[in-house]
C-alpha cells in the first residue's frame, strides 16, 4: 500500500506537543494498517484527523479504510480532505480519479444486475476487483450475481472472498448463511423423503459454507442414528454443542445416543445438561429417571419422575416408567393408578395398555383386564403378550370363555417370542385339572 510518511512533515507544523502526538499516533496506524490490523488503523487514523484535521495523508488512509469496506460516501469525503489539505500532491488526484472509476463500473455492474444480465454484471465486478483487490464489495456483488444466476456453489466462493477481504462485511455474512439456510432446507426435504445420503450431502455442503451452522451437525447426527452409526451420531451431537451449548434438544438427543451406546453415566450427565438449560423439558427427567430405573434405583427414580410430571402433568412416559417403578415393587393400586394416566394421555402405546392388563390379570380383575388387553392388540395386532393377556383374561380362571380364551392365545401363537407362554396358557385352558393345587 502507498505510504505517504513524506508528508509527516505537515504534521510538525501544527505544535510541538500536538504534532508529535499525532505524529506518534499516524505511525502506528501505518504499522497496524500494513499487519491486517484495519479497525484498530482506522481508530489510530480518526485520532490523527481529530487533532489535525489537515492532515493529508490520515485522511488518505481513512479513504483506503473506508474504501475497503465499501462506504463510498465517506471514501469521497477523505479524498477530497486529502487533496485539499495537500492540493500539490499528484497522486491523491491520481487515486480520486480511480476511485471515480471504480465508483462508475460499480455503478455500470449495478444497471446489469437490475436488467438480469448476471453473466455481464459478474464480468464487470471481476474487473473490478482485479483493479482493487482490496475492495471486498467487489468480491461480495461477484457471488450476488451467482446467486441470481442461481449458481450457488460459486456464490458462496465469492461470499466467502469478501468476507476474507472484510471480515465485518454484513451483506456477505447474510448472504452466506441465505445460502446456508436454503442448503439446509434441501437437506431437509431429502430427509423427509428418506434420501439419507443427498440430506448427509446437503448438511455437509452447510458447514463447508458456515462452520458455525450447528443444527447441520445435530441433522448429521439423527440421520446417523438412524444408520446406527451411534458413535459418529455422538461425535456430530458434540460439535453442535461445542457452537451451541444452550442447544436442549442437542443435549437430549446426545443422552439418548449415550444410553444406546451403552454409556448409562455420560447419557445422565447429557439428560442433566438438558434440564440445566431447559428446566421445564419432561423428556430429559423421563429419561433420568429410567436410567435410575434400570439400576433399581427405586427411591431416585419417583423422584425424578415425580419432577417430570411436575414440569409437564400430561407426559405420559412418566407415568408409564412410575406404573412399572410400582409394579417391581408389588404395590399395585400405585401401579394401576400411574398406568391409567399414562394411558390416558397416550392412548396409542399398546405396552402401557398391555403392562394394565396384565396387573389386573394379577389382581383377578377380568373385566378390566380384557378392557386393557382389547386395548393392546388393536393397537399392536401382532404383539403376543396383549393377546396372551386377553386369553388369560377370557378364561378368567375357568370362570369365563373358553373359546373366547383359546382363540386369543392361538392368535399370540404367531408371535415366535410369546409361543411357548401362549401354548402353556391354553394347556391350562385344555387341561384345567393338571393345574389344580
Amino acid at each position: 500500500m502507498i505510504k505517504y510518511l513524506k508528508s509527516l512533515n505537515l504534521i510538525l507544523l501544527v505544535g510541538i506537543m500536538t504534532g508529535q502526538t499525532a505524529e506518534s499516533l499516524f505511525e502506528k496506524g501505518v504499522v497496524a494498517y500494513d499487519a491486517g490490523e484495519y479497525n484498530q488503523a482506522e481508530t489510530l487514523f480518526q485520532q490523527v484527523v481529530s487533532k489535525d484535521d489537515m492532515n493529508a495523508p490520515a485522511h488518505f488512509y481513512i479513504a483506503q479504510l473506508m474504501f475497503r469496506w465499501g462506504k463510498m460516501d465517506e471514501t469521497q469525503h477523505h479524498m477530497l480532505q486529502a487533496i485539499e489539505s495537500d492540493p500539490k500532491n499528484q497522486e491523491y488526484r491520481d487515486e480520486f480519479d480511480r476511485l471515480k472509476e471504480i465508483n462508475t463500473l460499480m455503478g455500470d455492474g449495478a444497471r446489469s444486475m437490475s436488467g438480469q444480465r448476471f453473466d455481464e454484471a459478474f464480468e464487470t465486478y471481476r474487473i473490478v476487483l482485479e483493479k482493487v483487490p482490496f475492495y471486498g464489495e467487489a468480491a461480495y456483488s461477484m457471488g450476488l450475481a451467482k446467486f441470481r444466476a442461481k449458481n450457488f456453489d460459486e456464490a458462496v466462493i465469492h461470499f466467502q472472498k469478501a468476507l476474507e477481504i472484510n471480515p465485518d462485511h454484513e451483506n456477505a455474512r447474510a448472504a452466506l448463511t441465505n445460502v446456508a439456510k436454503k442448503t439446509f432446507n434441501e437437506g431437509n426435504t431429502a430427509y423427509k423423503r428418506r434420501n439419507l445420503e443427498e440430506a448427509i450431502s446437503k448438511y455437509e455442503a452447510v458447514l463447508s459454507i458456515d462452520g458455525q451452522f450447528y443444527q447441520a451437525y445435530y441433522q448429521l447426527g439423527v440421520i446417523k442414528t438412524k444408520m446406527q452409526n451411534i458413535s459418529g451420531a455422538i461425535s456430530s451431537y458434540e460439535k453442535a454443542l461445542e457452537i451451541n451449548p444452550d442447544f436442549y434438544k442437542g443435549w437430549f438427543a446426545l443422552g439418548i445416543a449415550k444410553n444406546r451406546a451403552n454409556d448409562s453415566e455420560g447419557a445422565f450427565l447429557a439428560f442433566q445438561k438438558t434440564v440445566d438449560v431447559h428446566p421445564g423439558y419432561a423428556k430429559a427427567y423421563a429419561e433420568m429417571g429410567k436410567i435410575h430405573l434400570d439400576n433399581k434405583a427405586y427411591s431416585e427414580a419417583e423422584d425424578i419422575l415425580k419432577t417430570a410430571i411436575q414440569v409437564n402433568p400430561k407426559y405420559a412416559k412418566s407415568y408409564e416408567l412410575l406404573g412399572i417403578i410400582y409394579i417391581e415393587q408389588d404395590l399395585i393400586d400405585e401401579a394401576i393408578t400411574n398406568l391409567e394416566l399414562s394411558a390416558t394421555f397416550k392412548p396409542k402405546n399398546a405396552m402401557v395398555w398391555y403392562r394394565l392388563a396384565q396387573t389386573y390379570n394379577k389382581l383377578a380383575d377380568c373385566e378390566n383386564a380384557i378392557r386393557c388387553a382389547r386395548e393392546a392388540t388393536d393397537r399392536k395386532k401382532s404383539f403376543g403378550g396383549g393377546w396372551v393377556e386377553l386369553g388369560i383374561a377370557e378364561w378368567c380362571g375357568g370362570r369365563g370363555s373358553k373359546t373366547a380364551a383359546l382363540n386369543a392365545l392361538e392368535k399370540a401363537r404367531n408371535d415366535r417370542t410369546w409361543r411357548k407362554m401362549a401354548e402353556y396358557e391354553m394347556d391350562k385352558v385344555k387341561n384345567p385339572e393338571k393345574y389344580i393345587d
